[in-house]
């Protein structure tokens, strides 16, 4: 198990955190932090501190990104 930090680009939506939370359950990894800050009314700066399988970062980021609302999805390796 490796600690991930992802970091989001998304517009602000209201059920937004309820969808990233529940697409990284499905797939295995304990969030340990999650900041959320809007940056305008319109887009939000996300950065998630999560733990599992280093075998399937490259499958979160490419969930990640598909979902409706998220701009970009980035990650880096602690």
């Amino acid at each position: 198990m490796e600690t991930l930090k992802i970091a989001l680009t998304a517009n602000n939506a209201e059920d937004l955190i309820l969808r990233i939370t529940a697409e990284l359950h499905k797939r295995g990894f304990e969030i340990k932090s999650f900041m959320y800050e809007a940056k305008s009314e319109d887009t939000a700066q996300i950065g998630i501190t999560a733990i599992g399988e280093i075998a399937k970062k490259d499958q979160i980021i490419r969930q990640l990104s598909r979902l409706y609302d998220i701009k970009k999805a980035d990650l880096a390796v602690c």
